[in-house]
């Protein structure tokens, strides 16, 4: 299948940036409440991962480690995949070359493992392990 036309790939890339900016801002203002927290009212597996995003750009890796150890880490990896797929709407104008690669390889499997990490981690925390569950 041919290329988009470059028109269509330079809308569609920014595009894909206004949104991903658009989510980050409405993250950092803490404008997007957990459906499952605010459903169940408990913690999510993933609770904390924002927070502990945030502590860590602010250089506090005790506040990151306390929220959330594996978020930073799930951050990182989600941020590799995303510029992937970025780089795949310049190219293509979709998302075919997304998570393609050795590098790609690591990334969907890093982020299968750390999503397993996350899942025991809230099991853990919910019998009070690792200071138990995360405030909501």
């Amino acid at each position: 299948m041919p290329p988009a036309p470059l028109a269509v790939r330079l809308r569609r890339a920014a595009l894909a940036v206004a949104l991903a900016g658009l989510v980050g801002t409405l993250l950092y203002a803490k404008a997007i409440p957990c459906a499952f927290a605010s459903l169940f009212h408990t913690p999510c597996p993933g609770c904390g991962s924002t927070r502990a995003v945030l502590a860590l750009a602010h250089g506090d890796l005790d506040g990151a480690l306390r929220y959330n150890a594996v978020g930073p880490v799930m951050a990182l990896f989600i941020g590799i995949f995303a510029v992937q797929a970025f780089v795949s709407v310049l190219v293509h104008g979709d998302l075919r070359d997304a998570g393609e690669g050795r590098l790609g390889f690591v990334v969907k499997r890093g982020i299968f493992v750390l999503f397993a990490l996350e899942v025991l981690l809230w099991i853990a925390r919910l019998f009070g392990a690792f200071g138990g569950p995360v405030p909501v």
